[in-house]
């Protein structure tokens, strides 16, 4: 009666040793069990001893194995997390740079708006405190406009401006000039500024410089917050049916042979990446156009697109903008009461004109010896940021790589697993090179997740080329800022018109006024820390 069993047992002895004589190693499942715990815990899954393997399909070995149907597909499932907590680590440290930074900016812009509108407020009381409260509201409004525009509000610049000197030309009519205006009248003597050119070449001035230096600002920030959508997108890229069969082959079928530990070779997982992430390939280019055309922009921000240089000023334009007005008191009365039909009335006398500061003292005051932009400035702070940024230039075409490079590579003259076997190379015994026309995608359309990728990089970068175009912001040879930054506003600055002929007294910002980021600002462990705060360098 024990005939049968012995016999059975005789036939298992003959087949591991025809096994091990054919050079296959017979594997330990109390070993695979161990490790399949860690990847799937509490399973009952993996067999007592080895077995044929005839229904496993991926994993498929000449030899016995320790693992069953039921175990690899749990390891084709922890293939795709694997591959998709690896594409999180390798693009972790993009991701932190682009984010961090785009709440420095952020943070740092929304503080020059804040000290602008300070400044600004604090020159209307004290020098013409005749406008009362009206001004300083106008002035709020102007700048909560211009931080909602910069987040991308379909607001318009010339817009902002045009409300603003309206709103300030009422109060200069009534209080600085003295004329009384019926309540009739308000809103024609609200548009008459224009017309009369009651603050000079100001506005228009104010409106090119603003129109100017926010788009860039807007413009970079927004590629900001797209690279950080980009590299999210990357994030949530999921692996192909095919893709999780070849990662399976790639880092769990070596445990159904008993083999634990081992490095897969190189060249196979080059392999087996490319098969996986070959759509990657095709966002590359955009990728590096990105990155280019955002340090064009950050290079630009200077001068005339230097939002911290033009809103530091806005206190002296809109100052002589008002003197303008004051000085031309006698004109601008009788200019209005033709427009808008009201009797000319005589100038108060309880309502002084504020004394005008000679334009040459003004300027000798704002020019002063420029020096370099320290790495705290926003200037040193974004050429910080471009020069990290630029060290992801290959990201995507060296995604592959980077994920292959997490893995554990062979020493010399040592083995590694080729995707059937050990082996001191690639490909080994049995593995077929890949046709030259099989790594070729064809016409096949990217993934949809790619497509989306890369839309969103070809948006950007349009909107990069055309804040940064030469044709749109090249300045005038007769004035303008240069590429410098540093001869100030002059004539001819505003577009092809010459209505701004004549301005004179503005400089550059002056170096003591400018704001100085302070370390804590780009600290990059707490980029949105509330205790970051700005100076005023001396």
């Amino acid at each position: 009666m024990s005939a049968p069993p012995a016999r059975g047992a005789l036939l298992l002895c003959v087949f591991l040793q025809l096994c091990s004589l054919l050079g296959g190693q017979v594997p330990n499942c109390q070993e695979v069990r161990t490790a399949f715990h860690s990847v799937h815990p509490g399973s009952k899954l993996v067999p007592e001893s080895p077995v044929s393997g005839a229904d496993l399909q991926v994993c498929q070995t000449k030899g016995p194995t320790c693992c069953s149907k039921k175990m690899e597909e749990r390891y084709q499932v922890a293939a795709r997390s694997n591959m998709e907590s690896g594409l999180q680590v390798v693009s972790a440290q993009l991701k932190r740079l682009i984010i961090q930074n785009a709440a420095i900016f952020q943070e740092a812009f929304d503080l020059v708006l804040r000290h602008g509108r300070n400044a600004t407020l604090t020159l209307l009381k004290s020098e013409f405190p005749g406008l009362g409260t009206g001004a300083q509201s106008s002035v709020g409004q102007l700048f909560m406009d211009m931080s909602l525009y910069i987040l991308g509000s379909d607001s318009s610049v010339d817009h902002m401006v045009s409300v603003l000197y309206g709103r300030l030309f009422l109060l200069t009519y009534r209080r600085l000039l003295g004329a009384s205006v019926p309540s009739a009248s308000e809103e024609c003597v609200r548009g008459a500024w224009k017309d009369s050119a009651a603050f000079g070449p100001y506005p228009k001035l104010v409106t090119t410089r603003l129109s100017r230096s926010l788009l860039a600002t807007r413009v970079f920030l927004q590629a900001l917050n797209l690279g950080i959508e980009v590299v999210n997108t990357t994030n949530h890229l999921r692996p192909s049916r095919d893709c999780s069969r070849a990662l399976l082959r790639l880092w769990y079928c070596p445990h159904c042979q008993g083999i634990l530990g081992q490095p897969a070779c190189r060249g196979f997982c080059h392999t087996v990446m490319h098969g996986c992430l070959g759509g990657v390939a095709e966002v590359q280019p955009h990728w590096k156009s990105y990155i280019d055309g955002l340090g064009k922009l950050a290079g630009s921000m200077r001068g005339e697109q230097d939002m911290e240089a033009v809103v530091l000023l806005l206190p002296s334009m809109i100052k002589l903008a008002l003197k303008h007005a004051v000085n031309a008191r006698t004109r601008l009365t009788a200019l209005v009461s033709g427009i808008c039909g009201n009797a000319p009335q005589r100038v108060s006398r309880s309502v002084p004109a504020p004394p005008l500061q000679p334009p040459a003292a003004l300027s000798a005051r704002s020019v002063q010896t420029p020096s370099p932009d320290s790495d705290e400035t926003l200037a040193g702070l974004r050429r910080e940021f471009i020069s990290s940024l630029r060290g992801f230039n290959s990201f995507y075409s060296g995604l592959g790589e980077a994920l292959c490079s997490r893995e554990a590579a062979a020493s010399n003259h040592s083995l590694c697993w080729n995707g059937q076997e050990m082996t001191d190379r690639f490909p080994g015994p049995g593995l077929k090179r890949l046709h030259p026309g099989t790594e070729s995608r064809g016409n096949k359309p990217p993934e949809p997740v790619i497509s989306q990728i890369i839309d969103k990089l070809k948006h950007i970068n349009q909107l990069l080329q055309l804040t940064t175009s030469e044709k749109r912001w090249r300045a005038r040879s007769r004035g303008g800022w240069s590429d410098g930054g540093e001869e100030g506003f002059q004539s001819g600055d505003c577009d092809d018109e010459d209505e701004c002929a004549g301005v004179s007294g503005l400089g550059p910002p002056p170096r003591r006024k400018r704001l100085r980021v302070f370390a804590e600002l780009a600290n990059k462990d707490q980029p949105q820390r509330g205790s970051s705060t700005v100076r005023s360098s001396h």
